[in-house]
């Protein structure tokens, strides 16, 4: 070529190009990637607010309802207003005062209870409403205001946590004449759902304990539930006031010479009437359990049906008797004239009516129970299978009337019977009042009430060679509950620190430090740069685990994943450091953040590197011990 270049320097200069290219992509590439893009994304947003009133306008000098609808993310939760644990960073409203409108009065929804890690957590989920008033200024002019309005929340789901957000909405305001009533639906207690989330979420906040449990089982929780209903109501037909009635009831269709058909025909009669009007009671109480679920968030309430069952338990005790009048037992087993299928039917109504004292505790604390599923269907089957559980020994009676001689008489096992639905009573009562008190004092509580059942019950009473299988029976229950009591007591109070100033640093997974969870099986170091410096001098890879004090999961992790013995076994072979990165906006979070390239700020999260100092594997969430150690063998 003349007055050009060579091919040779042509090539050269392309070949340079495109090396230049790729090398300068490798970052890009990096951080888009395994990396991240260095945390400069904005946080994801997992909860959203919207201000309503209750009026279209206000009047000056007036008081009104207004509140902050808040909507969590599916598959996340926050923590509520008010968490069990100190170290929890907990939700909270707040409402700027402007100049002639004065917030009062927050109110914050009831929580639902979560058990994570050996821990009861509080927390909101779904769709919830905070309510609070407006005070409006009689001087205030006439006009258009926009009121500020904040909410703070930290939220977690089941692998990670995230840091605490804060957002904002604008409450809008007209002032002038008194206006119409509107989202009536939200100031009565009724969210209306949102079309971007489940099915059932408004209301999740408010799950029962039987929702729990069909989450957990599937639909065999249905028949676990049913099946406990009926177990129930079949011990409870042993109890000291319905026992004695059986043979006076039963009279009424074995005393007039029937035959086994006749007997039972009637009998089931009697029992399914009784049980009909049990149902008709789940019925009612499940199409009004929103009343319930309201009721069940005043912690006065709470403790009112507590007394109620302790009260009913010490009546059981001996101290003094809750009975239905003798003579009305008389009367409801008086042979009816004429008999038949509707005498019997009207029996068991009135049965149902008058049900002894021994009884109602019971169904009262089943009521509660399935108030808040809100299933009138399920609400119906459970109250009616208690009944039939309750009524089998008469259908069984009453259908082989010789029976009832092979019954034992009401002697001294009825006593110790009654004593222990007595005990069933106070941990009813506890059941309830779990939701107001520490897990800890639920424990000392819990624990008190079997020690005390051991010790009344007849677990440390002397046997005999003379004495039968309900003593020795008695004796093993005993001892049982009397070893369950001291158990839970003694580390109740240990992990509270109540018996040993050690004992919460020990037993206490919520009063230790990361540095200090599971330093007996990974020796974590804290010091980032030193670790770095310590495994390249040595050759080893780097295992970094990062955590804050308000992360449930990263405790979660400790336990489960860091604290197994495998998990440990292999981590031998890296420098493990622990990392704490408390808050997202802090220069040693931005730090590390942009130094390993993530993308979000999410808790824990843990790294690996290998000997050379490349990041291998970058794992967020709660990992478990197997996926943890397939990961871990990979770095060299």
């Amino acid at each position: 070529m003349k007055n050009g270049m060579k091919p040779d320097t042509w090539i050269r200069i392309v070949v340079f190009c495109a090396v230049l290219l790729i090398t300068s992509s490798i970052p890009l590439a990096a951080s888009e990637g395994l990396l991240g893009n260095l945390g400069d994304t904005p946080e994801e947003e997992l909860a959203a607010i919207s201000s309503v009133l209750s009026r279209t306008s206000l009047q000056p000098g007036g008081t009104y309802d207004a509140a902050v609808i808040v909507t969590v993310e599916k598959d996340w939760h926050i923590n509520s207003a008010h968490p069990f644990q100190d170290w929890l960073i907990p939700a909270e409203l707040q409402i700027d005062t402007a100049d002639g409108f004065i917030p009062s009065d927050i109110i914050y929804p009831k929580p639902e209870g979560i058990f994570l890690l050996g821990e009861n957590m509080s927390v909101y989920h779904g769709r919830f409403s905070v309510h609070f008033k407006i005070n409006v200024d009689q001087n205030i002019t006439e006009g258009n205001y926009s009121l500020p309005v904040r909410f703070t929340y930290q939220a977690c789901n089941d692998r990670e946590c995230r840091a605490a957000q804060t957002i904002q909405d604008a409450l809008e305001i007209v002032v002038g004449d008194e206006g119409q009533a509107i989202n009536e639906d939200i100031f009565a207690g009724e969210l209306p759902p949102s079309s971007d989330m489940e099915t059932g979420a408004v209301s999740r906040e408010q799950e029962s304990d039987l929702q729990h449990l069909i989450d957990k089982y599937g639909f065999w929780g249905y028949f676990i539930a049913l099946g406990l209903a009926f177990l129930t109501g079949l011990l409870l037909s042993f109890s000291p006031c319905t026992y004695p009635m059986i043979p006076i009831t039963v009279s009424v269709f074995a005393g007039q010479d029937r035959k086994i058909g006749r007997g039972f025909v009637l009998s089931l009669f009697y029992v399914g009437s009784m049980a009909v009007m049990y149902g008709i009671m789940g019925l009612i109480v499940s199409l009004v359990g929103g009343v319930f679920g309201a009721w069940l968030a005043s912690p006065a309430v709470v403790i009112g049906i507590a007394v109620v069952f302790v009260i009913f338990a010490l009546s059981m005790f001996g101290l003094y008797e809750l009975q239905v009048p003798y003579s009305w037992r008389q009367k409801l087993g008086a042979k009816q004239s004429g008999g038949g299928v509707v005498g019997s039917i009207v029996l068991g109504i009135v049965a149902a009516l008058v049900i002894s004292p021994c009884v109602g505790p019971f169904v009262a604390g089943i009521l509660l129970y399935i108030a808040t599923y809100g299933s009138p269907v399920f609400g119906f089957l459970t109250l009616f299978i208690f009944a039939i559980g309750l009524g089998t020994l008469y259908i069984i009676i009453a259908t082989f009337s010789s029976a009832i001689s092979a019954l034992p008489g009401a002697g001294t096992w009825m006593e110790s019977v009654k004593r222990f639905f007595g005990f069933v009573l106070l941990f009813m009562a506890l059941y309830f009042l779990r939701t107001i008190i520490s897990p800890s004092l639920t424990a000392v509580i819990g624990g008190l009430i079997l020690i005390a059942f051991a010790v009344f019950g007849g677990g440390f009473d002397r046997l005999t060679p003379e004495d039968k299988f309900f003593a020795r029976l008695k004796k093993f229950v005993g001892i049982l509950a009397f070893v369950v009591g001291v158990y839970l007591l003694l580390g109740a109070m240990l992990s509270g620190g109540f018996l040993l100033p050690e004992g919460t640093k020990i037993f206490s997974s919520s009063g230790q430090t990361m540095e200090q969870s599971e330093k007996k099986l990974i020796p974590w170091k804290t010091d980032l740069e030193a670790g770095l410096i310590q495994a390249k001098n040595e050759g080893k890879p780097v295992l970094i685990d990062t955590w804050a004090t308000w992360c449930v999961n990263c405790r979660v992790l400790d336990k489960k994943t860091f604290g197994n013995a495998d998990v440990a076994a292999e981590a031998k072979r890296f420098l493990p450091l622990k990392i704490q990165l408390e808050t997202a906006g802090s220069d040693e979070t931005k730090e590390f953040m942009a130094r390993f390239g993530l993308r979000h700020y999410s808790l824990p999260t843990t790294l690996l590197i290998d000997s050379k100092g490349a990041v291998k594997k970058i794992l967020q969430g709660v990992v478990g011990p197997d996926e943890m150690i397939a990961e871990m063998r990979k770095i060299r």
